[in-house]
């Protein structure tokens, strides 16, 4: 047997194959069961005394990376002695990089209805009804339409009483046959290739064979066992209860659920293998790692199960769940272990991924490999005109993904938008206004008050997102779906129009040289200050960052970020685009080696100094604080003479003047702060202290305008989301009547409508934060403490390129607060809400506590929990971290999973501030991480895993 096996035509194609190294390849071929080696061994003559039908069973292609296909024939039932069943292309609800298309190989069938009785088929399968005979019929092909499934098929044979299958009645020739059925063969048009050429294929040539259905598989399928489809660095808590949960387990459902036992936040490596999820930490025994060879296996959840779960625990840091029951867990390869040592219950794990869209790429593809289908369509809703656009999702129902792909790209998605709402007036003269002011549309996936941009089209791989727009389907918590919105791509306000229909354009920035004077001695100490956004910032003038001198050519800034990994292709930056970056990076340098910070709506008074000796401290109306940006007092002329034209400035000026003091006094100008206090500065000259009083005053007028209209915006979007009242009803006044249309200091009143399209969220979710085009990403106050057992008190928080740096606010006697502390992100988590509340020591946090109303010194006003005011962020200073405010930091050290790490906690005035602070400084880390991509590939692919 072995001989005649050799010698056949498959033997020696799978020698000349094997000394060739070529990878083998598995492809079937028309066959009859029971005929091995070309002897028909259930032939009668031989001894046989039943005979078997003849199927026809196309193989898969079984390649060095990819297990056969599971797949089983059914023997002949009652009502039909002979079928075919036959395989068509994958269509897994899976993640995967999927081929559009059907087989070439299925083959063509023919039957007379007239002799053969329609045999039962199945919704899951194609069945091919049997045929007369071999000798005379011709077959024709099944419609091409038929998308059958590659489940495996249930046998339904009955077997007779010597435990064989009943054979089928021989055909007659010439006359009709009214049994059970009749034999059937598969005919091919062509005859069969020989095994060599069958083996020799690759490429194009075996995606028409049957060969081409493996290369369909999922992309846990097309690995060998044990091979990792993909693997991360994540921060995970585990928990377990004996008591069932719900499928959608979120932090709502976290907050309610009783009986829970919590482990405490562990970094973990985080393997996908096939169809189950590994989590390694290190060895608790030094040196044990090397003796094995790999991490510590902790926990496995099975994947391959119907009773493991997936859930979006919170879209707003996006984290997910997978809770599942107690499974086996070998640990050290001798005893199986549970976790919590019982078999019942529900394990849950909460995941916490440190790359924004790496959470999503994960999510995606657990939900695709858990049986999640696509939609029939996608609603695309417009807050503009607050309407909606439907999109088909083109094979929905055959899982083909690639097709659904290439209709649901980010361009191609806002050209039919821009298409179809262009044949409204309304929207045309929408654009027509946009694009004239520069704007243009993106796409963003919202839930409730959270926006989630369609930003990045590849992952932090520089591999092709091609789920970059489809991945929000996957986004539902507590029974919400997010849904995708055509959104304007609004950058930071820089103009604001009154009810009086004036408009107020963002002045711009002063910087320069200047000596503080103390009051009481009357000594200089240089410094430099600098606005930026409502902000005035003290340096040292060893570390200025003063603009370059006039006509000093700019230096392109160096690449924060590889090309490949950039949200879209862009031309190459013009001498314009590359001076405008080089100004930001400088203004970020800046804010990093700040001393000091002031917050410009403390300044009440910009006035020329009329002293010789400056006042400490002057009397001060609080009844005057209130609007004084708009008193006459704050716009006072100026007090100039001819001698202010005549000063040279410098040491060479007062040389030639007889009365000194008097010239320095009107080279300085002083600051009145609301609490009276009185700082003086003399500049280099008379002209510039007249150009700092000239140019501070509009900034201070402006940005005290601008964060009352972010508070009360504020107010209105949580007002119409959530449906509360205002704390403080206000009564509108009698003129708001006579003035139409959106305007920034008037408050609009709406009914509160939770499904409302709020394209106000663009102001809070912009993309100077995705763009990078203000030195500033996000500022604000917030409340934050040292350590877990400290006292909450008021801060400065800016977010700059790798950095948060924080201030701590001295006192309202003081111009400027100190610098706290500089928190890298390298490396750095970031959670909110019930998942961040669970980390406070216990006694901290009362999840039963009743919200307290509070009203800010901008007019804000909340009533939100603790619990939705809440984050934490989880940092560490790498060793070899980026000088300055680089965000590739390729030479920093690569961290244990055992690395301690500090946790800074912060408490925002607001839910809605706590959001965009999240989503914020998630984009931050996200680019972090795509600069240093081959650290952070380094950082996932460190420690080994156990071999399988």
């Amino acid at each position: 047997m072995r001989r005649r096996w050799r010698e056949s035509d498959w033997g020696r194609a799978r020698r000349t194959q094997r000394d060739t190294g070529s990878a083998p390849k598995w492809v079937g071929n028309s066959f009859d069961v029971g005929v091995f080696l070309g002897v028909d061994i259930l032939d009668e003559h031989i001894g046989q005394t039943a005979q078997a039908p003849q199927i026809t069973n196309e193989a898969s292609e079984v390649t060095a990376h990819s297990a056969p296909p599971d797949i089983s024939v059914a023997g002949p039932s009652p009502s039909a002695a002979a079928e075919t069943f036959v395989t068509a292309r994958s269509h897994l609800s899976t993640p995967a990089h999927e081929e559009p298309g059907q087989s070439m190989l299925s083959p063509n069938v023919s039957r007379d209805v007239d002799s053969v009785r329609p045999a039962s088929a199945s919704s899951s399968t194609a069945l091919l009804a049997p045929s007369t005979s071999e000798h005379g019929n011709t077959v024709q092909p099944p419609a091409m339409g038929t998308q059958p499934s590659t489940r495996t098929i249930p046998p339904s044979s009955t077997a007779g009483p010597n435990g064989h299958l009943p054979s089928p009645a021989p055909p007659e020739t010439g006359s009709k046959i009214k049994g059970k059925g009749t034999g059937m063969h598969v005919h091919y048009e062509e005859p069969p290739a020989p095994p060599s050429e069958v083996l020799a294929r690759r490429g194009s040539a075996v995606e028409a064979t049957s060969a081409g259905a493996a290369e369909q598989a999922t992309a846990e399928n097309q690995v060998k066992w044990g091979d990792v489809i993909i693997r991360d660095r994540m921060l995970v808590r585990v928990s377990y209860t004996e008591d069932a949960v719900s499928s959608t387990f979120d932090e709502s459902q976290n907050r309610t659920t009783r009986h829970l036992e919590n482990e405490g936040w562990v970094e973990y490596i985080v393997a996908w293998r096939k169809d189950r999820l590994e989590l390694y930490a290190e060895h608790h025994t030094p040196g044990q790692e090397w003796l094995t060879g790999h991490k510590r296996l902790v926990y496995v959840i099975p994947l391959s199960t119907s009773t493991t779960r997936l859930s979006l625990y919170s879209f707003v840091d996006l984290t997910f769940c997978l809770t599942c029951p107690p499974a086996p867990l070998r640990v050290d390869g001798k005893r199986p272990r549970h976790m919590f040592g019982t078999y019942r219950g529900t394990n849950i794990f909460i995941f916490k991924v440190k790359c924004r869209s790496r959470a999503v790429d994960w999510i995606w593809q657990l939900w695709r490999h858990l049986g999640g289908q696509l939609p029939p369509y996608i609603d695309i809703r417009s807050p503009a005109l607050d309407t909606r656009i439907k999109i088909d999702v083109p094979g929905f129902d055959t899982a083909d993904l690639n097709t659904a792909f290439a209709v649901f790209t980010r361009e191609n998605i806002l050209s039919l938008c821009e298409k179809s709402l262009g044949t409204t007036p309304d929207f045309r003269a929408l654009m027509e206004r946009e694009h004239a002011e520069g704007t243009t549309f993106e796409l963003a996936w919202r839930l409730g008050t959270n926006l989630d941009w369609v930003w990045r089209t590849s992952d932090v791989q520089s591999k092709q997102r091609k789920w970059a727009v489809l991945c929000g389907i996957a986004l539902t918590q507590a029974g919400r779906s997010a849904h995708l919105e055509f959104r304007r791509k609004r950058h930071l306000p820089t103009r604001l129009h009154m009810r009086d229909g004036t408009r107020l354009d963002e002045p711009p920035a002063i910087e320069g040289f200047l000596d503080r004077i103390r009051p009481n001695s009357q000594l200089k100490q240089s410094v430099y200050l600098v606005t930026h956004d409502g902000y005035l910032f003290a340096l040292s003038p060893a570390h200025a960052h003063p603009p370059p001198a006039p006509g000093t050519v700019t230096e392109p800034e160096p690449e924060s970020e590889p090309a490949s990994t950039l949200p879209s292709g862009e031309p190459k930056p013009s001498h314009a685009d590359t001076h405008r970056r080089a100004e930001v990076r400088r203004g970020r340098l800046q804010i990093l080696e700040a001393t000091g910070v002031s917050d410009l709506r403390s300044i009440i008074a910009v006035r020329r100094a009329f002293q010789l000796v400056p006042k400490q401290r002057e009397q001060v109306d609080l009844r005057d604080v209130t609007d004084w940006e708009d008193s006459e007092r704050f716009w006072a002329q100026v007090e100039r003479s001819e001698s202010d034209d005549e000063d040279a400035g410098g040491e060479a000026g007062p040389a030639g003047v007889r009365d000194r003091a008097r010239l320095k006094m009107r080279r300085s100008f002083e600051l009145v702060l609301t609490s009276g206090r009185v700082v003086r500065f003399e500049a280099y000259s008379c002209a510039t202290a007249l150009e700092w009083i000239v140019r501070l005053r509009p900034l201070i007028s402006f940005w005290k305008k601008r964060n009352q209209f972010d508070a009360r915006l504020e107010m209105d979007i949580a007002h119409l989301s959530t449906g509360r009242p205002p704390i403080t009803p206000q009564r509108p006044k009698e003129d708001h009547r006579h003035y139409h249309g959106h305007r920034h200091d008037a408050a609009a009143d709406f009914p509160p409508d939770r499904h409302a399209s709020i394209p106000e969220l663009d102001y809070f979710y912009n993309w100077c934060v995705l763009d990078g085009c203000r030195p500033i990403l996000k500022c604000g106050r917030l409340y934050g403490r040292k350590g877990w057992w400290g006292q909450y008190k008021h801060i400065q928080l800016f977010l700059i390129a790798g950095h948060l740096v924080q201030y701590h606010i001295t006192g309202r006697a003081s111009l400027h607060h100190e610098k706290d502390k500089v928190i890298p992100l390298l490396d750095a988590y970031i959670c909110s809400g019930y998942f961040a509340a669970q980390y406070l020591p216990e006694g901290q946090y009362d999840a039963n506590a009743p919200a307290v109303a509070r009203r800010y010194q901008d007019g804000l006003e909340a009533d939100d929990s603790e619990e939705d005011t809440l984050f934490i962020i989880w940092y560490r200073t790498p060793k070899g971290l980026a000088a300055g405010v680089r965000r590739n930091n390729a030479a920093a050290d690569i961290p244990p999973l055992t690395a301690k790490r500090k946790a800074a906690v912060f408490r925002t005035r607001s839910k809605l501030e706590r959001d965009a602070w999240v989503w914020a400084i998630n984009a931050e880390i996200e680019k972090v991480v795509r600069a240093s991509r081959e650290r952070e590939e380094a950082v996932r692919s460190a420690g080994e895993l156990v071999r399988t």
